[in-house]
Parts: C-alpha cells; sequence; structure tokens
C-alpha cells in the first residue's frame, strides 16, 4: 500500500511512540503540521486498513499497530518515519 504524505506523517508520527502510549488528534496536528480536519480523515483510513488504532478509553487517542510501525519501515518513508 503506497501513503499519501499525509498518511505517512501521522503514522511517521505515531510510529516513533512507544507501543502503549498514544497521541490525540491536536498533538497529532502540532506533530505533523496539518489541520484537524486532514488528521480525521488521515486517521480513518489508517484505522480501516489497520494500520493504527483509537484506544477505547478516555479522549481520543491514536496508536501505530505493529503492522504500521513495519509499513513506515519502508525506505521510500524513511524521511516520515520519526517525525
Amino acid at each position: 500500500m503506497a501513503f499519501t504524505e499525509q498518511e505517512a506523517k501521522v503514522l511517521g508520527a505515531l510510529s516513533i511512540l512507544d507501543p502503549a502510549q498514544a497521541l490525540t488528534v491536536r498533538q497529532l496536528c502540532r506533530a505533523t503540521g496539518l489541520p484537524e480536519t486532514s488528521i480525521h480523515r488521515v486517521l480513518l483510513r489508517l484505522s480501516r486498513t489497520g494500520l493504527a488504532m483509537g484506544t477505547p478509553q478516555g479522549p481520543a487517542r491514536w496508536r501505530c499497530t505493529e503492522r504500521g510501525r513495519l509499513a513506515i519501515t519502508r525506505p521510500v518513508y524513511r524521511d516520515y518515519a520519526g517525525t
């Protein structure tokens, strides 16, 4: 699956977290420089494909799945991993 630049930025920001950590949409906006509406669209696409998932408790927080961590390590996305 090829990622858009926005998907790569969001997945890159999520992939640097410890697996137990998660970010809110607002935190993802600050980390990626993307607007909130774009973050929501990207998270929906990433969650539908099993690359990111929301946390079940409290305010909506998002984390990268193992599949997402593996996908963002592909050489073509090296500029986005760790953003």
